[in-house]
């Protein structure tokens, strides 16, 4: 998954088991604590909101930074979950998700935020959709029965798959708000989608003010996590998950397809870069297709750290994040991988004039074209006042 993934499931998980010695708090009822350190805590995701870099993390923490990631401030979040993925349409409009089931949605470049959907009300679509499914395979074994012993077969195994939905689902709403979005991505400002742990996939067409499931429409022999959703060229979606999990969508998400996936692992991510799409998961695992993803061609690293995230720049360069410090840069034919220093798990990353903006275990790292360490990042308050941590050695 993204993020309850590799060493960052551990670092996760050390962070909920921390707050079990204090007094428990509802994560979805508490508004995240203001923190001079937040820059510094597990981050998972970056984006661009206009000139705006938006990050988000453990603990409920978005921060927001005007000058490339040098100085940040700490946005107003009403929730207290880790948070997993943000994306805006423009320099106002965004959302984030994450744990718990929670979908956050601004309206003011990131600064404040609101929730539209927690794991309470997603389990209770997810029960709906899973009976609706129950229903449509039990009447598909009435009418294979009339027909063939193999079309029988094949009912009478999607109708066990989808009476282990219906428990599953039943079981979800009896543990309470426990599955974490993993992904969000709009098309416009109505038009959206978030998904996630289990199958779990949420569409939205007013902007986010009812979400209904879109599980059922997806082709999935199993629950599968779903890690990743990109727009490629053409407007095509797809989704990347675990068990090498590669969906399609040539419609807007309407309907999908499954690809045939050139490995059988967890797949975190895709890059789209004009006709290219570059596929990346566990274990160094990198793959790149020139066909919408019909033929796929293994990239040799000689890399076994795992691969999250990546962005494609305007010269058609793709750069890549993953486990231990690893940056991967490819020019064409060109691979080079930069291990970067302290060697941190890295989440994600945004370009900047002076190079990039990373987030991870490290929370924000600041580096160039070349992949040194610059400034370290600080906090500023709303009174100005500044805080940072130790200082990365300055660019050579």
């Amino acid at each position: 998954m993204r993020f309850i993934k590799a060493c960052f499931l551990m670092v996760t998980l050390s962070l909920g088991a921390t707050t079990v010695l204090a007094e428990w708090v509802d994560p979805l009822q508490a508004p995240a604590q203001a923190s001079v350190k937040a820059h510094t805590a597990l981050l998972l995701d970056i984006t661009h909101a206009g000139d705006r870099l938006v990050a988000v993390g453990a603990f409920g923490h978005i921060l927001y930074s005007d000058d490339n990631g040098q100085f940040w401030q700490q946005a107003q979040v009403p929730v207290r979950v880790t948070l997993t993925a943000v994306t805006f349409i423009d320099d106002r409009t965004g959302w984030a998700v994450g744990h718990d089931g929670v979908v956050l949605a601004t309206a003011d470049g990131g600064m404040s935020w609101h929730k539209q959907l927690d794991g309470f009300a997603a389990n209770d679509a997810m029960v709906v959709a899973s009976e609706r499914l129950l229903a449509k395979a039990e009447a598909a074994v009435s009418m294979a029965s009339d027909v063939g012993d193999e079309e029988l077969e094949d009912a009478e195994a999607a109708l066990e798959a989808a009476t282990f939905a219906v428990e599953d689902a039943e079981y979800d709403v009896s543990v309470g708000s426990t599955k974490p979005l993993l992904d969000v991505l709009f098309l416009d400002a109505q038009h959206g989608f978030a998904i996630g742990a289990y199958g779990m996939a949420f569409e939205t067409s007013n902007g986010g003010k009812s979400w209904t499931e879109f599980t059922s429409r997806l082709p999935l022999p199993e629950r599968s996590h779903l890690n990743s959703l990109v727009q490629a060229a053409y407007g095509q979606l797809y989704i990347v998950g675990e068990l090498g999990l590669i969906l399609t969508s040539t419609d807007q998400g309407h309907s999908w397809q499954a690809l045939e996936s050139p490995y059988d692992g967890s797949l975190f991510g895709m890059i789209s870069s004009g006709n290219t799409l570059t596929l990346m998961g566990l274990r160094g695992h990198l793959f790149q297709s020139t066909d919408a993803g019909n033929r796929w061609t293994e990239l040799a690293l000689n890399n076994e750290q795992t691969l999250f995230q990546g962005l494609a720049m305007a010269d058609g360069t793709r750069v890549l994040v993953g486990n231990s410090g690893t940056l991967i840069r490819l020019e064409h034919q060109n691979i080079q991988v930069i291990n970067l220093t302290g060697r941190k798990g890295i989440a994600g990353l945004a370009v900047t004039e002076e190079g990039f903006v990373l987030v991870g275990e490290a929370g924000v790292q600041r580096i160039n074209h070349r992949g040194k360490l610059i400034s370290a990042a600080r906090m500023t308050t709303a009174d100005g006042v500044s805080s940072g941590g130790q200082l990365a050695a300055e660019a050579q």
